[in-house]
């Protein structure tokens, strides 16, 4: 793919200089003035930005692509009309136009790079290298080919790219992070604060009185549209997965062992581990001594006395082979016996002596173990066949004008019908609808449909599938308040307690601040348990919601406040202390800060750019053959 191939393109400026070119630049059509239909575009063209043209072709090849890329990305198949939905064509010609704002510009400026340099890039990109890391030209030829190349065409279009970075460096190449704003960033995530806290429940206000019929009519007439009843669908649902018409009783034992012999050694199996040592030697010499000093008689535990070492000191832990990196200690140490002690060895790290001090031999768990489980695998795959099957004949049916009832009974198979239900998945009572499989996708495509639609399966991540009809809509509408008089009080209670919380902790907190310790507020209370909390910082603290911990980092130190603990409880705290580490520049947090917004710099600085000249090229679009090219109707 044209996007894959850019993406590899990394050897020549930098990683993150083409990450900012192919990543970033999705700049909104706004800022350029893109109309819709001109006159000036040819009928092959999508766009025209300055003097550069966008193809309908180049414009269909790289929407496909992104589409394939986002099929993969879900698993699953993606239609032309998901895809728009997602705002991926708007995607793709967003950065068709980025790209040709800077052809435009790298025309203007009278850039240009040689032929010898466009091949010294192509030699030397990874993508083309063979087993031996050196460019190869059959894998050259191979890719092109895939992709719909040829090496002309990959050749000029590989020549904008460069020198597209070519532009975007000098742009952006040598980007600096201000010290200033790395210090302040470093203060900001570093900062931590100690606080001491209470929980001021519902209780500190008193119970709420029940509301009377004025009050929770002006509370209905002020809230009306919060108390609606939703739209409800009643749906006719049949649902089909392999696991649900599996039969695991009429697999054989046969069938099960034969699926148990294949796949025992990597599924049921455990590796044989072992408990490995060794010593580093400075010099072979010494390592060789050492081993001597065993075939006489010495023990390793002796080698490790003598040089002042623990067992933590040469301990590489209890390990299957695999998990051991340097091969060579592997291979040594997995064919010694237990408690024995290998010759020298040339190890990743020096001359080294291997001992095995435990060994836990492999095992398999037995057949009669796992046969069920396997039965059911067998009963699964062969389901899946079936389930194929049912669908086709489903289809034929429902294509015959059968109802999806119909269709399920003539196949000996039931149907659900689901009364009523809204968007969320819930029924008039306000309980979760059971037996929807799939719920989300389900419920998705079931309020995106109509009565009558002949409408696609809904195909889950297990395979399964599930076949929908709408057979009645019942809208949106107005509620009295005599139908929702408890949910009416309810909700009303719930601000109320809330709005009561919130000014007696204002008052609280004036106390605080007037000189009044936590210890005596937590007593006048009646002795509410107080907690310390020393490690909060902006991300987070233990036990505290991020709600609370905005709020904490809102008032200076010294200072109270307190913050919403959901509707019954409110929390009450003092800032005790404030402490920021030093910034150490080198340090690897430190580094991963100033590249990350090393790279929100070159973004900002780069989109701006773009915006300039993109005001200044203008961009013509052609919506017709847009939307020709991805096969949307008009």
């Amino acid at each position: 793919m044209l996007e894959g191939l850019r993406a590899v393109q990394n050897t020549w400026i930098g990683k993150s200089i083409l990450a900012v070119i192919m990543g970033f630049i999705v700049v909104s059509f706004a800022i350029w003035g893109i109309g819709d239909i001109f006159r000036g575009i040819g009928s092959n063209q999508v766009a025209q930005v300055g003097s550069v043209a966008i193809s309908t072709n180049a414009y269909r090849q790289a929407y496909q692509t992104e589409l394939q890329n986002l099929q993969q990305r879900a698993r699953r198949p993606i239609t032309n009309e998901e895809a728009r939905r997602f705002g991926l064509d708007s995607q793709v010609l967003s950065r068709m136009i980025s790209d040709a704002v800077l052809d435009d510009e790298a025309q203007s400026l009278g850039l240009a790079i040689s032929d010898a340099q466009v091949a010294k890039a192509i030699r030397s990109d990874p993508t083309f290298a063979g087993p031996g890391g050196s460019f190869e030209r059959g894998r050259f030829d191979a890719v092109l080919r895939d992709n719909g190349f040829n090496e002309q065409s990959f050749v000029r279009e590989q020549r904008h790219v460069y020198l597209r970075q070519e532009l975007v460096q000098a742009i952006v190449g040598e980007m600096v992070v201000p010290s200033a704003s790395l210090e302040a960033l470093h203060r900001f995530q570093a900062e931590t604060r100690s606080l001491d806290y209470l929980v001021l429940p519902a209780s500190a206000v008193g119970p709420i009185p029940v509301p009377d019929e004025t009050t929770l009519q002006s509370y209905f007439d002020a809230h009306a549209q919060s108390f609606n009843a939703p739209q409800y669908r009643k749906l006719v649902v049949l649902s089909l997965s392999s696991s649900a018409l599996a039969k695991p009783d009429d697999v054989s034992d046969a069938d099960a062992q034969k699926l148990y012999d294949q796949v025992k050694e990597q599924r049921f199996g455990a590796a044989e581990r072992r408990t490995v040592q060794q010593i580093v030697f400075p010099t072979e010499e010494e390592a060789a001594a050492a081993s001597a000093r065993i075939k006489a008689g010495a023990h390793f535990s002796d080698l490790l006395s003598e040089r002042k070492l623990e067992s933590k000191d040469v301990e590489l832990g209890t390990v299957t082979k695999s998990q051991l990196f340097d091969r060579a200690v592997a291979d040594a140490a997995f064919s010694l016996p237990q408690d024995g002690t290998s010759g020298p060895i040339k190890g990743a790290f020096g001359p080294v002596l291997v001992h095995v001090a435990t060994i836990e031999p492999a095992s398999v768990k037995p057949f009669g173990e796992v046969s069920a489980a396997l039965k059911k695998e067998v009963a699964t795959q062969r389901a899946s066949v079936t389930l194929r099957d049912l669908h086709d004949k489903i289809e034929d049916a429902r294509s015959s004008g059968k109802t999806l009832t119909e269709a399920a009974k003539s196949l000996g198979l039931d149907t659900l019908t689901i009364d009523a239900v809204d968007a969320s998945g819930l029924d008039k009572g306000g309980k979760p609808v059971e037996g929807l499989a799939d719920r989300d996708a389900l419920l998705h495509a079931a309020f995106a449909s109509d009565v009558g639609v002949d409408n696609d399966t809904v195909q889950g991540r297990d395979g399964s599938q599930t076949w929908f009809e709408v057979a009645a809509v019942e809208p949106a509408h107005p509620r009295t308040l005599a139908e929702v008089k408890p949910q009416v009080a309810s909700v009303w209670a719930n601000e109320e307690t809330a709005k009561r919380l919130a000014d007696k902790a204002a008052d609280l907190v004036k106390a605080l601040d007037g000189g009044q310790t936590l210890e005596q507020t937590a007593a006048s209370l009646g002795n509410l348990p107080i907690t310390h909390e020393g490690s909060a910082k902006r991300a987070g603290a233990p036990g505290l919601s991020n709600e609370v911990v905005m709020k904490v980092f809102d008032v200076p130190v010294g200072a109270a406040g307190s913050a919403a603990k959901g509707d019954d409880a409110r929390v009450l705290f003092k800032v005790l202390d404030s402490i920021v580490p030093p910034l150490d520049p080198q340090a690897p947090e430190a580094v991963q800060m100033a590249d990350r917004y090393r790279t929100s710099l070159s973004e900002d600085v780069l989109g701006t750019y773009l915006a300039k000249v993109g005001s200044r090229l203008g961009a013509k679009v052609n919506q017709e053959a847009l939307r020709n090219a991805v096969g949307a109707s008009l």
